[in-house]
């Protein structure tokens, strides 16, 4: 045999081997690329999947931005609603010096239909009411007031008040319940809550001093707390906190009209609603919880209604005169 033959012997086995190597090695790096691509397709997968599922929790405890949107402006409506109330502060009644020196030209003011001169001067007559009207009167004043624990001050207050009112006659200082109605019938809020601390006790006095017959005496009295009722529900619609207060004692004593715990139980509701006094919120709504499980449907009905009508009132009227 040559030796090109055998080599040609030697080589077929060796090529065989190669061959089986390299198909060996083709399948094994086959499979291997087969696995890389499902590993790579199923972390695609996953990956996928946890954007999906980050996404849908994202969206799941996002806010509604629309519903934010409409709560925003609806108390941006309320804030706007609360900055558009002028707040009403009542006028200096009271004048340096004495009231007299003022008299004539307030009395000029208010025969020109001027409320706020009929205001003015109805505070002032109401004052001086009670001060002493000569100096007999003062006197006798202030004997009175040695009785008193606090007697240097009372003293004090009577001295003042004599010298302011000096000059003024008792038919004059009486005609301050003229004043007043006139301008609460010009529409003076002021002058209409002052109604809240008029009694009828005190409107027969300081009217009537002569004595009246019964029937005379009852006509007059219950007229007077009728239009008492009315002037302080005008004032109350124009957001008076202290026509609101005096109107709930009045209609929960049972005092005015029918459904009158139903009314009672609006009002303080109202009071609640415009009030800047935490002091005053947290009272009225204990007076509102109270007064709740007392009520009927029928009367919850009421209060409601009166409810919502007198808070659009007062809204669109825009203006409020809080308790000092």
């Amino acid at each position: 045999m040559s030796g090109y033959a055998f080599v040609r012997q030697g080589v077929k086995p060796f090529l065989i081997v190669v061959l089986v190597l390299l198909f060996v090695i083709y399948i094994y790096f086959s499979r291997e690329a087969a696995i890389f691509a499902t590993n790579s397709e199923s972390s695609n997968d996953t990956t996928a999947s946890q954007r999906v599922e980050a996404q849908a929790n994202i969206s799941a405890t996002k806010p509604d931005t629309s519903l934010l949107a409409d709560e925003s402006a609806e108390q941006g409506s309320e804030a706007n609603d609360s900055r558009e109330f002028i707040i009403k502060n009542a006028p200096k009644w009271r004048f340096d010096g004495v009231f007299i020196d003022h008299f004539t030209e307030l009395k000029q003011r208010a025969k020109q239909g001027d409320a706020e001169a009929n205001y003015l001067i109805a505070q002032n007559l109401k004052y001086c009411f009670n001060a002493p009207l000569d100096a007999e009167a003062l006197e006798a004043t202030l004997a009175e007031s040695y009785e008193f624990s606090d007697a240097g001050d009372t003293q004090n207050r009577v001295l003042e008040k004599y010298e302011y009112c000096e000059g003024v006659d008792l038919a004059t200082r009486r005609s301050f319940y003229r004043y007043l109605a006139m301008a609460a019938e010009q529409g003076s809020a002021f002058a209409q809550q002052t109604f809240a601390g008029l009694t009828p006790e005190f409107y027969m006095k300081s009217q009537f001093p002569e004595k009246l017959s019964r029937a005379e005496f009852i006509k007059n009295r219950d007229g007077f707390k009728e239009r008492k009722t009315v002037f302080l529900e005008q004032a109350a619609k124009q957001g008076s906190e202290q026509a609101l207060m005096s109107l709930a004692s009045m209609y929960y004593s049972e005092q005015v009209g029918e459904h009158s715990a139903a009314k009672a139980y609006a009002i303080n509701r109202l009071i609640m609603e415009i009030t800047q006094n935490n002091d005053v919120y947290n009272r009225y709504a204990w007076f509102e919880q109270r007064q709740y499980p007392t009520l009927s449907d029928e009367e919850l009905s009421i209060a409601n209604n009166l409810f919502d009508q007198w808070l659009l009132q007062i809204k669109q009227n825009g203006t409020l005169y809080l308790k000092h």
